[in-house]
């Protein structure tokens, strides 16, 4: 169980956390084709506006990771105030003082946390929507030799 200096030390890390990742989505708006002093997309190059997607794309990326993390830390914040902040959301047991240090809004141990994202992992399916159906005997034997390699090796696409 935590020290109330322990709780206090780590509600003022996830204020601060959650005021810079405030700034972060605050500071990062999407962009436009305006943006780039072009009244239309019209008159770019093919090179000018894949580059305009790919900064639209990363700065998606950036705005998507600080909004999950703002949610974590507000989420961290609340079980603070419930009193249950410390304790792994799965097992009940305590989270390590090192791990809470490292990552302040982690609400599982270090063991349930490998096993929540194991969990996740299993329950993909596999796609076979490229694999060659068993009781097609076609005469174009490299179809079925490509399946049998994919079933032996894997799909490395995957």
């Amino acid at each position: 169980m935590l020290s109330k200096e322990e709780l206090i030390y780590f509600e003022k890390r996830l204020l601060q956390m959650k005021e810079e990742t405030t700034q972060i989505i605050e500071a990062n708006q999407p962009l436009s084709f305006e943006d780039d002093g072009e009244l239309t997309s019209y008159d770019n190059h093919f090179a000018d506006t894949a580059t305009q997607l790919e900064e639209r794309e990363k700065q998606k990326v950036l705005l998507q990771t600080a909004n999950n993390l703002l949610e974590e830390v507000n989420e961290a914040l609340e079980r603070i105030k419930t009193g249950t902040y410390g304790v792994c959301v799965d097992t009940g047991e305590p989270i390590s003082f090192e791990r809470l240090k490292a990552l302040p809004y982690a609400k599982r141990t270090v063991e349930a946390q490998k096993e929540h994202e194991t969990e996740k992992t299993v329950s993909l399916p596999e796609d076979q929507s490229f694999l060659t159906p068993e009781e097609d005997v076609r005469g174009d034997k490299r179809i079925q030799t490509v399946d049998e390699l994919i079933s032996m090796h894997g799909n490395s696409s995957s």
